[in-house]
């Protein structure tokens, strides 16, 4: 709603960017997009002014959406969210029938999928102490912000599910089509989301074993149908990792690719009451559910692969890994329907106290509520930022007009100096690549940082801003009054030569 909201109130003449939430990234997705539409099958950065390199077979998933788009000569933009929503539709779905795999009773049902849709933490009350808290924007943690913010998150989170359910009812009754159809949602998530296939093994791997010790005797066909699940998800990991070790490009952005856990304390205030109701429901399950179902019960070996894939989740979160937070992703739903068991068992059980769990979901869904608040926020609030797009989610006609000149008369091996924003926003529009456009998949991007910054300084001397379009062969000035905040730089006298120029938007060739 929040993105039909400003779609409806873009201001006449202007285009809305069509991204509200963590669009620094979402912009890199429409890039990869981009050159799906333009005919890649493999993946090269255009976040960055360096080129040359052999590219990679990964982000298969937004090269295929980005063919789709021009096969049905739809914006890049309309085809991302429709992706998404789709995505949205399918984790949904297969969380609810995960749900239905471990409560019997169709109100508790309802309370996990209520909570699995909006939960959240303690954002919402963290925010006005100035905690950046994650339950706002660590979007893989959560399954609204995940739904919200791209479609491969969902998408992947989706197929994490499905995998497990399928291999679930491949070991419970051992038959060889659940492990198939397990394979190839596997086989799929290879290339939508490689990390998460290091979830997947840790979990399928443990509660093997400990199905293994608490029958006393190894599912040694379960296990072939484990190695058949793991080893049709390779392929996608395994190029990724070839392409980017031989690709000097490709390997420095993953070098600067940071995305490690957050300090415990905060990751814990991002989950807010669902991390106590789990702790509990983690005890029930173990004192009371062996003696309530049955130690050799279904719905007791399934509950306990709930905790299983809690705990091994939270082990992979502890490792000292640059991108250990990616771990996060898939974390909602079983946290979700542990604190349903919580909150029944201490809540229901324990003080006969039912409110049908309406209190829990509305504390708990009050950051996801608070996101859309902000989303619609940022459209009115005033603002003078430079270099985050989600601030400015619409393009003047002056940059519309510049961006189509370049879509038909730039090069893709041709470099266009921008400031921060139009960087970001310029390649998921223009087969092109930017100096400055991401923090991460711009290559030293900090350094890069400080050359944009000493290139608009007006003390700047004539020879080294010459200097740094020769180093760094760039081709093209898009300058607008962000660009003119940047250092004072007077293009006009410099003797480029003016390619279109158009409500305060110049553009021009070096």
């Amino acid at each position: 709603m929040p993105l039909v909201w400003a779609w409806l109130v873009t201001p006449a003449g202007q285009q809305f960017t069509g991204l509200l939430f963590n669009a620094n990234d979402g912009n890199t997705y429409l890039a990869k997009m981009e050159e799906g539409r333009q005919g890649a099958w493999v993946f090269h950065l255009a976040h960055t002014s360096e080129q040359g390199g052999n590219g990679a077979i990964t982000f298969v998933f937004y090269l295929l959406l980005g063919k789709i788009a021009g096969l049905l000569h739809l914006s890049n933009i309309l085809v991302f969210h429709l992706a998404r929503v789709l995505g949205g539709w399918l984790l949904l779905e297969v969380s609810y029938r995960f749900i239905t795999l471990l409560f019997n009773e169709i109100v508790r049902q309802r309370l996990a999928f209520q909570l699995v849709c909006v939960a959240s933490g303690f954002g919402w009350l963290l925010v006005a102490f100035g905690v950046n808290a994650p339950d706002f924007w660590v979007a893989e943690g959560y399954t609204f912000l995940s739904i919200f913010a791209n479609p491969h998150f969902p998408l992947a989170t989706a197929l994490l599910i499905l995998v497990i359910i399928e291999t679930l009812l491949g070991l419970e009754q051992r038959q060889w089509l659940y492990y198939f159809k397990a394979a190839i949602a596997t086989l799929i998530l290879g290339f939508v989301h490689p990390f998460l296939l290091i979830t997947l093994a840790g979990v399928l791997a443990v509660y093997w074993f400990w199905l293994s010790l608490a029958n006393r005797r190894p599912d040694w066909w379960g296990m072939l149908g484990l190695i058949l699940v793991g080893l049709t998800g390779t392929p996608g990991p395994f190029l990724t990792w070839w392409g980017t070790e031989n690709d000097p490009l490709l390997k420095a952005w993953m070098s600067q690719n940071q995305t490690s856990t957050l300090d415990p304390l905060t990751s814990l205030s991002g989950y807010g009451l669902l991390v106590p109701l789990s702790l509990i429901a983690i005890w029930w399950i173990a004192r009371h559910l062996p003696t309530l179902a049955g130690k050799n019960s279904l719905l007791n070996r399934r509950w306990q692969l709930v905790v299983i894939w809690l705990l091994v989740t939270v082990g992979l979160l502890a490792l000292p890994l640059n991108f250990s937070r990616r771990f996060l992703e898939g974390i909602h739903l079983p946290l979700c329907c542990l604190a349903a068991v919580g909150y029944y068992s201490l809540v229901i059980e324990r003080f006969r106290f039912d409110l049908k769990g309406r209190l829990l979901v509305g504390i708990s869904a009050l950051s996801s509520l608070g996101m859309v608040v902000i989303a619609v926020a940022l459209i009115y609030l005033p603002h003078d930022d430079l270099n985050d797009p989600v601030r400015v989610p619409y393009l003047s006609a002056g940059e519309i007009g510049a961006i189509e000149w370049l879509q038909q008369h730039s090069k893709p091996e041709e470099v266009v100096l921008t400031g921060p924003l139009l960087g970001n926003v310029l390649p998921g529009r223009v087969l092109i690549h930017v100096f400055y456009g991401h923090s991460m998949e711009t290559i030293n991007s900090q350094q890069k940082l400080t050359i944009m910054q000493q290139f608009f300084a007006l003390e700047t001397p004539d020879s080294t801003r010459q200097q740094i379009i020769q180093t760094w062969h760039l081709n093209y000035l898009l300058y607008t009054w962000r660009e003119q905040k940047l250092g004072k730089l007077k293009p006009a006298t410099e003797g480029w030569q003016l390619v279109y120029s158009a409500e305060g938007v110049q553009l021009y060739r070096f």
